[in-house]
């Protein structure tokens, strides 16, 4: 943070601390929303609900919008819920769901109390949704117009509620028959550029792009990747308009997601821990996922095990189980990184399970030959011995092959059979790896234990 923020950031907290609500209110209104939620996030948790109730509410929706989603519903959850109503009325409705799904349902409905009754019935719709759907994604704010109308009564309408709709994410008007049916979609610059006297359903060229509320967030994202549309229609099954989701919210939702799979990969479930959070949750959230580990490995140890009387025989194996477990694990994480990322991004489908294959083992076999290679000749040359590194070198070729195709492949049938690729991909991953490596290596040196002692 530069010295500036910094300076500025000090002088907010001493205002708030000594309860100086009007010159908090000036220093924040006096920036940008952007600026001022940097400087709130930044604030001891303890006094960014303070900071926010010093605001006018839409100046604090703005801010709150900004926020990340899980630091904004700790704000709101530290406030009254007749304030944080006064602010979640000033938003978008897809960003009033998002943070009613973070604070929780007895918040969240508490909130709804205070709500207008027309708006908190349309939050209740939208909650219904999965927040994973292009229902959940959905927000209500839209410009409809029947499709009667000509280009210059569109445009009529539209500077008659030029104050509402100065507010939304408008690029499309929707035009509907008598019973709310989607039947055309107009961008506004084709409504500008045609006549006045041009009715809305000569304005309109090609099919009508839709979704149902039910559709999986990462379709919708390969929709908007397809046709580059600024916003989808959500419509029912009758095709009565329900909402829209803007191309933003599906390529957040998208950045989001790869997000959390990648942090889910390190060992955090979910992917949503953060150090705000209280201590026994956190700490529940990593050894959930570090007891399963246990369990695992003792999985693998067992080949060990198996093998005791080989590792007396030759200890200098002993040297090398660590290292073809470690560079095999390193491969295979690397091919579930890319099918983790591809699936968030909409690259592969599970059907294409058998080309994901086929191009993992490709690199397999380059990546493990020279690695075998390499680790072959370092084990021949400290042990004097040609047959230990043919066995260690081949050990890890084989495995290298073993698991890029494990790590490839393994997100795509955990997505096929619903589960999440992010958090149960390593496991599977690390056990497999490290039996098979332990299994060919100690296998193999006990078929030529003749040629090793």
């Amino acid at each position: 943070m530069a010295e500036s923020e910094q300076d500025s950031l000090d002088k907010l907290e001493a205002l708030l601390r000594d309860e100086k609500s009007v010159e908090v209110a000036a220093i924040l209104s006096s920036q940008n929303a952007a600026d001022a939620a940097e400087l709130i996030r930044n604030l001891p948790l303890k006094l960014r609900d303070d900071a926010l109730l010093t605001l006018a509410p839409e100046t604090a929706a703005d801010i709150l919008e900004k926020l990340p989603d899980d630091l904004a519903a700790a704000a709101v959850l530290d406030m009254e819920p007749g304030p944080a109503a006064a602010i979640a009325q000033e938003m978008q409705s897809d960003d009033v769901v998002d943070l009613l799904q973070d604070v929780g349902p007895e918040h969240a409905e508490a909130i709804l109390e205070h709500i207008d009754p027309e708006e908190a019935a349309v939050a209740r719709q939208l909650l219904q949704y999965d927040e994973d759907s292009a229902g959940g994604l959905m927000q209500a704010e839209f410009i409809e117009v029947s499709e009667t109308m000509t280009a210059g009564e569109a445009v009529h309408h539209l500077q008659e509620h030029a104050e509402e709709y100065a507010e939304y994410s408008a690029s499309y008007l929707y035009a509907v028959d008598s019973s709310r049916k989607l039947s055309a979609v107009v961008s506004l610059r084709s409504l500008l550029l045609c006549g006045s006297a041009t009715p809305i359903s000569q304005i309109v060229s090609g099919e009508i792009i839709s979704v149902v509320p039910e559709m999986d967030g990462s379709e919708l994202v390969n929709l908007f990747r397809r046709h580059h549309y600024l916003a989808i229609p959500v419509v029912d099954e009758s095709m009565q308009l329900l909402g829209i989701v803007t191309q933003d919210d599906a390529m957040r939702f998208a950045e989001e997601s790869a997000e959390e799979d990648m942090l889910s990969m390190t060992g955090i479930v979910g992917g949503d821990e953060f150090r705000e959070m209280p201590l026994r949750q956190r700490s529940w959230g990593r050894l959930s996922w570090l007891s399963v580990n246990i369990l695992l490995n003792v999985l693998a140890a067992s080949v060990i095990a198996f093998y005791q009387d080989t590792l007396r025989a030759v200890i200098a194996l002993a040297v090398f189980l660590p290292i073809i477990s470690d560079m095999s694990g390193c491969s295979g994480n690397q091919a579930v990184a890319v099918s983790i990322r591809e699936l968030s991004l909409g690259r592969i489908s599970p059907q294409k399970l058998l080309w994901v294959l086929g191009k993992e083992i490709s690199v397999g076999l380059i990546n493990g030959l020279v690695l075998g290679v390499l680790i072959g000749l370092i084990a021949w040359w400290w042990q004097a011995n040609a047959m230990l590194g043919l066995v260690i070198g081949g050990a890890l070729w084989i495995n290298s092959i073993v698991a890029v195709s494990i790590g490839g492949i393994v997100p795509l049938l955990l997505r096929r059979f619903g589960h999440d690729p992010a958090i149960a991909s390593g496991p599977i991953l690390t056990t497999m790896t490290d039996m098979c490596g332990f299994f060919i290596v100690l296998g193999t040196a006990n078929h030529f234990l003749h040629l090793l002692v």
